[in-house]
Formats: C-alpha cells, sequence, structure tokens
C-alpha cells in the first residue's frame, strides 16, 4: 500500500494521522507495517533539516534519497537522468543476455529484430512518457542504440 501526503510547508502531523490510520486500517484487515520495508522520502528543491528517521506510536521509519517503484528509480530531486541511466543500463544488461542469439548466423536478421524490438528496446523505453529529456539525455540514447543494436540490425530498423 502506498502513502503520499503533499503539503506546501512539512509534513508534520498530518503525516503522522495518516499513518495512524493506516495503521488502523491494517490492524483490522489482520495486517502489519512492516518497519524494515517501510522508508519515507522528502521530495522537492526546498527541504530544511529533517531527521533521518519519522516516528509514529511505536514504529519508526527510515529516510531515503532513492528508490524503487513500479520499476522506476525516483529520485529526492525528480531527477529523471538517474533513471535515463538506470534503463540504460537495464537495456544492455538484457542485450548482453541476447548477444548469443542477436549474432547467430543461423537465424534470419528480420528475427533478431523482432527480439530486439519485443525483449530489449521495452526494457530501455519504459516510462519514457514521463521523462523530462535533456540533449545529453538524449545524445545517451542515443549512444545505445547505435552502438549495441544498430550494428547488428541496421539494414532492417
Amino acid at each position: 500500500m502506498d502513502l503520499a501526503t503533499l503539503k506546501t510547508k512539512s509534513c508534520g502531523s498530518q503525516c503522522q494521522e495518516a499513518t495512524v490510520a493506516l495503521d488502523k486500517a491494517a490492524r483490522r484487515m489482520g495486517l502489519e507495517i512492516n518497519q524494515a520495508k517501510t522508508k519515507y522520502m522528502l521530495c522537492g528543491t526546498k527541504k530544511k533539516y529533517v531527521e533521518n528517521v519519522f516516528k509514529v506510536k511505536h514504529m519508526t521509519f527510515d529516510r531515503v534519497n532513492s528508490f524503487v517503484y513500479l520499476g522506476t528509480l525516483i529520485t529526492t530531486d525528480n531527477n529523471t537522468s538517474a533513471e535515463i541511466n538506470n534503463r540504460i543500463a537495464l537495456a544492455i544488461t538484457s542485450y548482453f543476455g541476447l548477444v548469443n542469439i542477436l549474432k547467430a548466423k543461423n537465424i534470419n536478421r528480420k528475427y533478431t529484430v523482432i527480439i530486439y524490438k519485443t525483449l530489449i528496446k521495452p526494457v530501455l523505453m519504459y516510462g519514457a512518457e514521463t521523462w523530462v529529456l535533456s540533449k545529453a539525455d538524449e545524445l545517451r540514447l542515443g549512444v545505445f542504440e547505435r552502438k549495441n543494436i544498430k550494428k547488428n540490425l541496421w539494414t532492417y530498423l
């Protein structure tokens, strides 16, 4: 279950009330909040000093600067470059996992294009509709395409 609290100044009592309400609702259903897995993160550009832990009743939560949510890297400063670097690394891993198949002489090139479009490209572009691309990000994505993919599939893409 995800809990997000938005407020212009500070979370304070609103966060504590929301956490207590979540804990009560979970306990009514026989569930408990796992303190080891539950973390909190402050987002935005104006962050005052905040303790590294958030305490509510008997529960203590640690603060993090980034986390992966539904496969997407979220950072405190909403830096999409970090997510793009993560996506490129995952796509490179996928590519090298399939490199023997992509470079096989007995497989028709049109099938390697299909493999690329269905197994590598989605890994690279997952969540791309939410990215705000800088020129450097565009360049990194282009380098990945040219270096790792187009040398093998140039005539079919």
